[in-house]
């Protein structure tokens, strides 16, 4: 996309500091880009409805000033949108600090998302979309201005909603990095829990009074429940009952009005066993039982392991198995009872609760897990095909939940038919149960395993922090330091040129050598050429062939007399071999470690 196919209006603020003077700089250096000063409002509200005012574009993205736009973003967002007539482009986006951010969203490129059934199509309700600019204008959508409104990207989704026809989903392209790094503003949303009762009260009344229309029941059952999921259930937390009294006392009362009045009890039956718990004993107003319950509750956990990683038929092949915890790493509070299993919790409160929050059997037999791989530069993530299995055994008279999966990477078609970038990806595994998900770093004990297909070298290693990542083309990690050459089966043969083997020992003469490497799985005929140098000497050619389903080092040097260590250079990276060529004084050529030994 060209700089004259979009405009970049920069609203400031009021910033004390010599932030105006560096948008001075940016615009006189490029056309498509306007400036707008503005008082100081304390809030993203007022810059954004400015900008939008000023905006002459068919569509409009409101971003942050830390975040970034992934390359071919606004080209293939806008391509979508204008080839489906959206109202709004949902674009994948990623999140610094949550690898597991939105996946259940951007699940496949989707033209018109308006009636989803699995999640709001608005979902995550940020401005990091394309809005067709008509549209806000027509309705006079904007964000609510103030000093401080919390969740105000919250507000203009619900706006949007009930105007929106058509809105698309892009998943095969990285569209917008949500960065977290450090104090944002909405870091302050938790500080005064007041306040952040109040907001969330305000977004159930709005949620309700926008979607009120009998053909909007659908958006509006998915997002009251994501609001009533992560924003009110979520937050009855032990932290809560740590707070003063008065304090606690207060939001109590908030939170009782918000469920008992504004949150309808046919909504409960769609949560999972813990969150129908914490519903019912607000509903029935048993905050001594929900103090209770929550510390049973808190420190649910999945961690991920791998059982096997191996290459076949140009795939990694990842097998992992999950693990579930309660905090400090206590056993799942759970029980045999029967046929049946159920939660284990104090008969004061599983005496108040319903069945189907106690029951848990079915819960179990749908936990999941799923692999995926995140780029180590960019964040970006995706999601690999593969299979999940879940499992209760006992031991001890208590159950024991054991959650298998099983996922294929095949680098030349992992991203959506496309090949992996070159970079460094890390395993990652989600872990799905009883309504809780997480994503965390998949961890490991293998050791590496390397693989050379289309000319490209692929490495899964464990990183330093035990975890599984996949190298490419050695941008963290080298071949002979994950696959070393194996020094006994080398062969050598000396060029005698004209038939007359040369014996002078200072004499630099040819030689010609190969030597495979340890644990390469070659899927073709790759050959990567690159150099190769002996001690201070010059680079020579040396090349990789993949031959016979492994891989060998081949070159043809010049070299005298003398102990050579062999540095490697592929992929524009200087690696030791880890090997020395010893030439003897009669041409004799033997290599060995650096440590010794032929």
């Amino acid at each position: 996309m060209l700089a004259a196919d979009f405009e970049v209006i920069f609203v400031d603020d009021g910033s004390p500091d010599d932030t105006w003077r560096r948008l001075q700089q940016i615009r006189d250096c490029h056309a498509n880009v306007r400036l707008e000063r503005i008082e100081h409002s304390g809030w993203p509200s007022r810059p954004r409805n400015v900008g939008l005012a000023l905006a002459q574009g068919e569509y409009v993205l409101f971003m942050d000033h830390d975040d970034e736009l992934y390359p071919r973003a606004l080209e293939a967002g806008y391509a979508m949108a204008a080839s489906c007539h959206a109202d709004v482009l949902n674009g994948k986006e990623t999140r610094t600090d949550q690898p597991g951010w939105a996946q259940n969203v951007y699940t496949a490129n989707m033209a018109n998302v308006v009636d989803r059934e699995d999640t709001h199509p608005l979902i995550p309700t940020n401005p990091h979309k394309l809005f067709r600019r008509d549209l806000l204008m027509e309705h006079e959508i904007r964000f609510p201005e103030g000093s401080r409104v919390l969740w105000e990207d919250v507000f203009f989704a619900l706006d949007v909603a009930p105007h929106a026809k058509v809105i698309s989903v892009l998943a095969d392209t990285p569209f917008y990095h949500w960065v977290r790094a450090g104090r944002t503003t909405s870091s302050s949303f938790h500080r005064d829990p007041r306040e952040y009762w109040h907001w969330i009260r305000q977004i159930v009344l709005r949620t309700t009074e926008r979607l009120a229309a009998p053909e909007l029941f659908g958006q509006w059952r998915l997002m009251l429940l994501h609001q009533y999921r992560t924003r009110v259930l979520f937050r009855l937390t032990t932290s809560l009952f740590k707070l003063p009294e008065e304090e606690l006392e207060v939001i109590k009362e908030m939170v009782t009005d918000i469920v008992l009045n504004h949150i309808p009890e046919q909504l409960d039956t769609l949560l999972s066993p813990p969150e129908l718990a914490r519903a019912a004993l607000v509903r029935q107003g048993r905050w001594d039982l929900l103090s209770k319950l929550v510390t049973v509750d808190e420190g649910l956990i999945g961690r991920a392991s791998t059982t096997s990683v191996r290459w076949a038929d140009g795939e990694l092949r990842v097998s992992a198995t999950c693990r579930w915890s309660g905090t400090q790493d206590t056993p799942l509070a759970i029980r045999y009872d029967g046929d049946r299993i159920e939660r284990d919790l104090p008969p004061d409160v599983a005496a108040a609760l319903p069945d189907e929050a106690i029951d848990v059997t079915a819960q179990l037999q749908e936990a999941r897990l799923s692999l995926g791989i995140r780029a180590r530069d960019t964040a970006v993530s995706w999601m690999l095909p593969g299979t999940s299995e879940s499992s209760v055994g006992g031991r001890g008279g208590r159950p024991e939940l054991t959650v298998t999966a099983v996922a294929h990477l095949a680098p030349d078609t992992a991203i959506f038919g496309r090949p992996l970038d070159a970079l460094s990806w890390d395993f990652t595994g989600r872990a799905e149960l009883m309504g809780s998900i997480g994503t965390r770093r998949l961890q490991t004990t293998t050791r590496a395993r390397t693989a050379m297909q289309g000319g490209r070298v692929y490495i899964a290693y464990r990183n330093v922090s035990g975890n599984l990542s996949v190298d490419l083309d050695e941008t963290n990690r080298s071949l002979a330091g994950s696959a070393p050459l194996e020094q006994d089966s080398a062969k050598s043969s000396i060029d005698r040129g004209d038939g007359v083997r040369q014996l002078l020992p200072r004499r630099r003469q040819r030689v010609s050598f190969e030597i495979p490497f340890s644990g390469v799985v070659a899927f073709d005929d790759s050959v990567i050429e690159g150099d190769v140098s002996l001690g201070k000497g010059p680079k020579q050619p040396a090349r990789i062939v993949a031959q016979g389903g492994g891989a060998w080092l081949q070159s043809t040097v010049a070299v005298c007399q003398g102990s050579h260590p062999v540095t490697l250079n592929f992929f524009g990276r200087d690696v030791p071999a880890g090997l020395i060529m010893a030439v003897g004084s009669r041409g004799e050529v033997t290599f060995l470690r650096p440590e010794g030994g032929a």
